[in-house]
């Protein structure tokens, strides 16, 4: 769910459902004391908002009320926390080593939930933490290891397809993305323009805002820009962002037919009882989590409280459900509850649906006799994933419009299409691969007489944060090495400051894989990142060496070149450490005035940062120089390979195909090396540029570049 920036002013609210003594919790198991009362936290936005307290009121009244023939009967007390309150994390950290609480149900956004699961991970005794709706991808990847994790909706890339395919069902060709710059809306601007482009819509915007002046500006660019064939995915961060896309809207109707309003698609964020009652000037729609359509549970919401459960109620009740079955089988078998919630929540085979009284007595009995069948839930089946069980794997997501201030469900949505929804895959099967074709007949160019080769890696980024950077640039350097290079014929770049760095477990090692090689030996770098300026890079590349820079490149029109470049990059520039940046336009200066000074024969670079492919755009047309970037303009690359222990990323995606395949057939053409990382880099397409200036791609071998000659 989107992140949490508001601090409101808020407090501690306590509602106590079911009175009685709180057990403490052993590190082994649940005390077994008959009639036992057990505490439970549950942390929610808006609690002046009923929803939350009717959903687990509602729960825990069906539990009670089934419990009649258990020899235990268990009671479950509910501190509510506001998740909007100041010093959120210090509330987080106490219930994590409180032992008089079992569980935490909650945070509602994805910014808390992080925080949860810090705080949860550091304490001795591993409670369960099940989030309802906290779906930041990134989030779900990062603790994904953690068993004490339960997410019971799958992550926003799941709900970005759906955006997505619902454009192409309606007839779209074309899609442009507006989204918050928040931990919610980072899975869209990951995701989307690789999602959209597997689909085969073409991308023609990505707008990311911070302010509401950013926010105007963009949908002012956005309308510009539209088609007949356009839909806009909208992904604020507030509701209050609506509001401001309405009024634009407005404006832009004031001097164009309302024919030319181009449809536009909402994320979950605005299915919100804070938008009930308000008259906008259109008519809205889009898609949030819910019950599965052939529980009842939306019928029986909707007669008990005269409304429609709205973005998450769903999952709050079954979260509420998950735990208490969880105590009623550890009780019976002596596990911890969260031991006896991987037990009951991974069984295999059909799950039957029981959420109302009469029949969750069953399941209650059939936990306590420890002979319980596969469970579900009324958000939908409760099945995980089964190497790390932390996410489930199939959610069903409501399709709203919203008009004159109230929500109405058109069609319910799931990636599976049972049980009274529609399947997404249908979208998926017209899927294109997107694979560039290259000419096999293009014809080749005349070069100089080839007679040696030169190397530049550049290690881009300057923290710990950001190690896999760094790491790929030495391996990329080892991989040189082992091919020939002499370390006068590499020039290496990066900061240098992670193998020693105090967060490093591993003193003096720098590793690319966990468990793999310490690959930090005999490097020989010759700049660090923070001693350079953009102009220093200008005369290294172009060969004008300096008192300030007395290393540069030495090359002639005899001579090919290798650039390897890794580090974070946003559209039309890449970052140069912490505090600088090189721009598209700044690079084409560069490879310009080395053509002009013929200053190489051929230029290969490889290059691994987000929008890499809109600085190769820039360079299109420069004779001898051919990109491969890990992503095209408006995609983000993505890390690969994670060390656990320390929690930090190893190498990213693109870059570890690249080295591996080189590394086996350092010979292969660059047309094979390209088919041969697309299907290894997940997340982003790969994209060749320049060929029309290059070559055959046929003919032309990375031997050229990676077998040192002179």
């Amino acid at each position: 769910m989107k992140s949490n920036k508001r601090c409101v002013l808020g407090g501690l609210v306590s509602l106590i459902f079911l009175i009685g003594v709180v057990s403490c919790q052993e590190p082994s198991a649940i005390d077994n004391n008959a009639d036992s009362t057990y505490k439970i936290a549950v942390v929610m936005p808006d609690l002046g908002n009923n929803n939350w307290q009717n959903t687990v009121k509602m729960a825990i009244d069906n539990l009670e009320e089934a419990q009649y023939s258990l020899t235990n009967k268990l009671r479950i007390e509910v501190e509510w926390i506001d998740e909007n309150a100041p010093e959120l994390s210090n509330q987080f950290t106490r219930i994590a080593n409180d032992d008089s609480y079992v569980a935490m149900i909650g945070p509602y956004h994805s910014s808390s939930a992080y925080q949860a699961a810090v705080a949860f991970n550091k304490a001795e005794i591993k409670k369960p933490l099940i989030l309802p709706v906290a779906t930041s991808t990134e989030f779900q990847r990062v603790f994904a290891d953690k068993d004490f994790i339960w997410n019971l909706t799958e992550s926003d890339l799941t709900q970005c397809e759906i955006l997505l395919t619902e454009a192409k069902l309606n007839g779209k060709k074309e899609v442009s993305l507006i989204v918050a710059d928040t931990d919610y809306g980072k899975t869209y601007i990951d995701w989307f323009a690789f999602q959209a482009s597997e689909i085969g819509l073409k991308v023609n915007d990505v707008c990311i805002y911070s302010t509401h002046s950013e926010l105007r500006q963009f949908i002012e660019r956005v309308l510009s820009g539209k088609t007949s064939d356009m839909q806009i995915i909208f992904t604020p961060e507030e509701t209050a962002d609506l509001i401001v896309l309405d009024n634009e809207l407005k404006k832009y109707l004031d001097s164009h037919p309302l024919s030319s309003l181009p449809s536009i698609f909402c994320s979950d964020t605005l299915n919100s009882s804070e938008l009930e009652g308000k008259s906008l000037n259109f008519i809205y729609e889009g898609l949030s989590p819910t019950a599965n359509p052939n529980s009842g549970f939306i019928n029986h919401y909707h007669s008990k409280f005269s409304q429609n459960p709205k973005n998450g109620e769903a999952q709050l009740y079954d979260a509420v459900m998950m735990v208490y079955y969880g105590l009623v089988s550890s009780l019976s078998s002596g596990d911890s509850l969260n031991a006896s919630m991987l037990k009951i929540l991974n069984r295999q085979g059909k799950a039957d649906l029981k959420w109302l009284p009469g029949d969750i007595a069953s399941v209650l009995l059939a936990l306590e006799q420890g002979d319980a069948s596969k469970l579900s839930g009324v958000s939908g089946d409760w099945t995980f994933d089964s190497k790390t069980h932390t996410t489930i794997l199939n959610t069903t997501y409501a399709h709203w419009i919203f008009r004159d201030g109230k929500y109405y469900t058109i069609e319910y949505i799931s990636t599976d299409g049972g049980q009274r929804t529609i399947s997404t895959l249908q979208t998926w099967d017209e899927q294109t691969r997107n694979n560039q074709y290259f000419d096999e007949n293009q014809r080749d160019f005349t070069y100089a007489e080839y007679k040696g080769n030169w190397a530049v890696v550049i290690g881009a980024s300057d923290t710990w944060a950001n190690y896999r950077h760094q790491a790929d640039a030495i391996a990329m350097y080892q991989i040189l090495k082992s091919q020939g290079y002499p370390d006068d014929r590499i020039i290496m770049i990066m900061e240098d400051n992670i193998a020693f760095d105090s967060n490093n477990l591993y003193q003096g090692i720098i590793r690319v894989e966990p468990d793999g090689e310490n690959i930090y030996r005999d490097v020989n770098v010759d700049y660090h990142l923070s001693d350079l300026t953009i102009s220093d890079l200008n005369d290294i590349l172009t060969g004008h060496s300096s008192e300030r820079v007395p290393v540069a490149l030495e090359s002639c029109q005899n001579d090919n070149i290798v650039i390897f470049w890794c580090g974070h990059g946003n559209f039309g520039r890449l970052a140069w450490g912490s505090n600088a940046s090189i721009s598209s336009f700044q690079f084409k200066e560069i490879l310009t005035e080395m053509h002009e000074a013929k200053k190489y024969r051929k230029i290969f670079i490889a290059m691994d940062a987000c929008y890499s492919g809109s600085i190769a755009e820039e360079c299109l047309g420069i004779p001898g120089v051919l990109f491969m970037t890990s992503a095209n303009s408006l995609e983000t690359s993505k890390a690969d390979m994670k060390d656990e222990t320390m929690g930090i990323w190893l190498s990213n995606g693109f870059t570890r195909g690249f080295r591996t395949t080189i590394a086996d057939t350092p010979d292969i053409t660059i047309r094979d090396l390209y088919y041969k990382l697309v299907q290894t880099t997940v997340g982003s397409h790969v994209s060749v540029y320049n060929t029309e200036s290059f070559g055959n791609l046929y003919h032309s071998g990375m031997n050229e570049f990676l077998r040192y000659t002179e």
